[in-house]
């Protein structure tokens, strides 16, 4: 089930290439990217290096479940640029 919406900025010709290859695969741009992503990035064994990162990540973002606590963009983007 898909759950999360991005937005990215391509190259023309990166975007056209992904046109022709959706005509061609009978596929959406969408279904090529997340391929290309689980292809790509996929961990296929997480090493407790990597465990610490993501808990560090998903503890950077906790505060944004709670409207009611204003959110400080500067701090976040600083948050972001650690990693």
């Amino acid at each position: 089930m898909l759950t999360r919406r991005t937005n990215v900025l391509l190259e023309e010709e990166d975007y056209l290439t992904l046109v022709y290859l959706s005509h061609q695969e009978d596929k959406t741009i969408g279904e090529l990217v997340r391929h290309a992503v689980k292809k790509t990035y996929k961990i296929k064994k997480i090493d407790n290096r990597e465990k610490i990162l993501l808990k560090k990540i998903k503890e950077g973002w906790k505060f944004l479940k709670n409207p009611e606590i204003p959110v400080d963009y500067k701090a976040l983007v600083e948050y972001g640029r650690k990693y």
